[in-house]
């Protein structure tokens, strides 16, 4: 009897496991957290198909798309998040800098700058894109193409 009990359970546990069936969105929000960027892109990139683009919630997961994104593709995070900032959505300081610090974090200095620069560019007069501003160019200090890109855009002076 108890061997029935125990292949029962074995059965119940691993057809949970192996069920799928979860929520994609709260999947990509876990993996995110836990630093697994490519099964947060995977995730998300399943909630954003199953998501009407009209739904609530949908500009809401092309943005964590674009934050995971950033720790595996600086180029296509930046490119992603410029196509979102040009398609009218509501984007501000707090969702710039969040991409341009998951920019940084992934090592993705170029496309880092360029989201600032895009940046001070909507928001020319706020404190937050100014302190942001200060941050790359810390952080640039060691990579010459994301140097001569702030050269480029006046926000360094030539040597």
């Amino acid at each position: 009897m108890r061997t029935q009990y125990s292949i029962l359970l074995a059965l119940t546990l691993s057809l949970t496991a192996c069920g799928g069936g979860g929520d994609p969105k709260e999947a990509g929000y876990a993996a995110l957290q836990t630093g697994d960027h490519a099964a947060a892109v995977s995730a998300f990139d399943e909630a954003l198909a199953a998501s009407d683009s009209s739904a609530p919630d949908h500009a809401e997961l092309q943005l964590a798309r674009c934050e995971a994104l950033a720790y595996v593709d600086g180029a296509k995070a930046e490119a992603e998040f410029r196509s979102l900032c040009e398609g009218g959505s509501d984007i501000g300081v707090k969702q710039y800098s969040l991409i341009a610090g998951a920019l940084l974090a992934g090592n993705a200095m170029l496309n880092a700058v360029n989201v600032v620069d895009m940046g001070v560019n909507a928001f020319p007069d706020d404190a937050k894109m100014a302190a942001l501003l200060e941050k790359v160019k810390e952080a640039a200090k060691e990579d010459p193409a994301a140097l001569d890109a702030l050269k480029g855009m006046g926000y360094l002076g030539g040597d």
